[in-house]
């Protein structure tokens, strides 16, 4: 039987079997040949279980849409459980929407199969090969739940494991709890491929198998090589790597490598691809730009292997020079990650005023960043860094902060500054300083030259601070990324606005007095919360994330 779209309509045309009686203790299975009939790309056909009655009342579907692609044809298989004794009218429907399609089907039988109070196969299935490439296999599985009925079962009699198409079982476990695990490990699994297939029995019947491939005697993948992040115009990323070796150099397996790729441990990008390229278009970027890191994830029927770590990107808009950040309030005014480079402890916080030594912020604005070198582990390095900036229109960049230096005993604990173009590595641009041991007690200022840096659209900060000693903790505040001529300016004020959040869960906006400023608040979904004309706002704000917007320069804030 051949069946034919020449028009295309959203109303599938029906082949409708002979009315067969069938009884809710038994399941039916149904199976034909169907291909296609002429040169088209591809034709969609389903089955539906019908009412016997003058409308032919649909039921429900009978498995899931079946695509036909070119070639010698595909095997249709469905399965059905009548709700109860009686006649039914199996229908396939032909998806008129492809038009041109035509669909040949034969070879159709319709059969009882077995009873429905047969188990469901064990799930959770997993073989995992041992990692010295020893001849053993850890799997494990699980009881079925219910019947392919629908009926709860309490329990199993028994789970029996095949190995390769054995004769008897290698494994036959005790009568089992459903929803239990059952791990057994076999330690004479062959060099190579083992395919175990494994059976549940209740209500006198056998399930269908569970069924997993995997490969003993030979290593899994180690990290990929030469993990790359690129950045695209659109703020889409490219992840590209290079095939891992074996772990610890040992033999893998002549199998396709499966990759797994993971934003900020939440997101899968890609998953089980063979390519070693994928591109992230998912990254959200809408109200500026976000910290990512990516992990690769690796394995072959041996499986898996040892994970990949990107570094930490910020993809999206970059800040505009001239940029400032004075921590506010007591809060980041811009984004700042702290990364952990050796050790467990972060390190890096900011606050309102900063202990051993004691300390106010420089600029008398609430906040600063302090590395708390007496409060971790002594070995422990992070990195204090900050999203893009775009320095492209200063002519001579530099960089100016300043750092609360104290006088007695030199302490090593120390910080070194370093800068970082389009995500890339970073690279000190000055000496590690030690900010103990010196003649005067109180704020001092720095300036960098960034001249080996003037155009880059996209640079980063990094302020590396290193508990050698773990005895002082270092203090930074005001930072500034301007003209040289400016920046030499002790106390000059980058930014004409001053955008932050306090304690009390208040968002301050600052302007220059006596201005007309336009000062509109949007909470993380885009709404508008407040808006209003002047040279100054107080608003008080739940806690959260919001975006200020001052005459179209627009702050993140983070209420807490």
């Amino acid at each position: 039987m051949v069946c034919s779209s020449s028009t295309a309509s959203e109303a599938p045309d029906i082949l409708y079997l002979p009315p067969l009686n069938m009884a809710s203790d038994t399941e039916v299975k149904i199976v034909f040949n169907a291909r296609l009939a002429n040169d088209c790309d591809s034709a969609q056909i389903q089955m539906i279980l019908c009412s016997n009655d003058e409308e032919l009342t649909p039921l429900g579907a009978v498995g899931n849409i079946h695509t036909i692609e070119p070639g010698e044809g595909s095997e249709i298989e469905g399965y059905i459980i009548a709700p109860q004794n009686g006649a039914f009218r199996i229908g396939i429907c032909f998806n008129n929407s492809l038009v041109g399609s035509q669909v040949a089907i034969d070879t159709l039988t319709v059969y009882n199969y077995r009873p429905s109070n047969t188990p469901m196969e064990p799930y959770g299935l997993s073989a995992i090969a041992a990692n010295d490439q020893s001849l053993q296999v850890q799997i494990d599985f699980y009881a079925p739940v219910y019947t392919i009925g629908g009926d709860v079962l309490g329990s199993v009699d028994k789970m029996e494991v095949y190995r390769n198409g054995s004769a008897e079982p290698v494994y036959t476990s005790e009568e089992v709890g459903a929803s239990l695990v059952t791990r057994w490990v076999d330690t004479h699994a062959v060099k190579g491929e083992n395919t175990y297939e494994i059976y549940a029995y209740a209500n006198g019947q056998k399930s269908d198998p569970a069924t997993i491939l995997v490969v003993a005697g030979y290593a899994r993948p180690a990290e990929v090589r030469n993990l790359s992040i690129v950045e695209q115009a659109d703020y889409s990323c490219v992840i590209s790597w290079d095939k891992p070796e074996g772990i610890d150099g040992g033999e893998m397996y002549d199998c396709p490598i499966y990759y797994t790729v993971i934003r900020n441990n939440e997101t899968i990008v890609a998953n089980a691809v063979t390519g070693t390229s994928v591109v992230d278009n998912t990254i959200p970027c809408e109200y500026g730009q976000t910290p990512v890191f990516y992990t690769i994830l690796s394995s072959n029927l041996s499986g898996e292997g040892r994970r990949t770590y990107s570094e930490l990107y910020f993809i999206g808009a970059p800040y505009s020079a001239p940029y400032a950040e004075s921590f506010a309030g007591g809060a980041m005014n811009t984004m700042w990650l702290s990364d952990k480079l050796e050790g467990l402890d972060s390190g890096w916080g900011i606050g309102e005023q900063a202990y051993s030594p004691d300390a106010q912020p420089q600029d008398g604005d609430g906040g600063l960043a302090s590395f708390m070198a007496t409060n971790v582990n002594v070995g422990t390095k992070t990195r204090l860094t900050s999203a893009k900036i775009n320095i492209g229109n200063l002519s001579e960049p530099a960089l100016g902060f300043y750092i609360y230096q104290t006088t007695g005993e030199k302490s090593n604990d120390n910080l070194t500054v370093e800068v970082s173009r389009n995500n890339g590595e970073f690279v000190a641009v000055a000496e590690p300083v030690c900010v103990s041991g010196n003649e005067a007690e109180g704020w001092a200022k720095t300036i960098i030259p960034l001249d080996a840096y003037q155009g880059e659209t996209a640079l980063r900060l990094s302020f590396v601070g290193e508990a050698v000693d773990g005895t002082t903790n270092i203090n930074i505040d005001n930072i500034q990324v301007q003209e040289r001529s400016v920046v030499g300016i002790a106390d000059n004020r980058v930014d004409k606005y001053r955008v932050y959040a306090t304690t009390e869960g208040q968002i301050v906006v600052k302007a220059q007095p006596g201005s007309e400023c336009s000062i509109d608040v949007y909470g993380i979904g885009g709404q508008k919360v407040y808006a209003t004309q002047g040279d100054e706002a107080i608003v008080g704000a739940a806690p959260g994330i919001y975006v200020v917007d001052v005459e179209g320069a627009r702050y993140k804030v983070v209420v807490k």
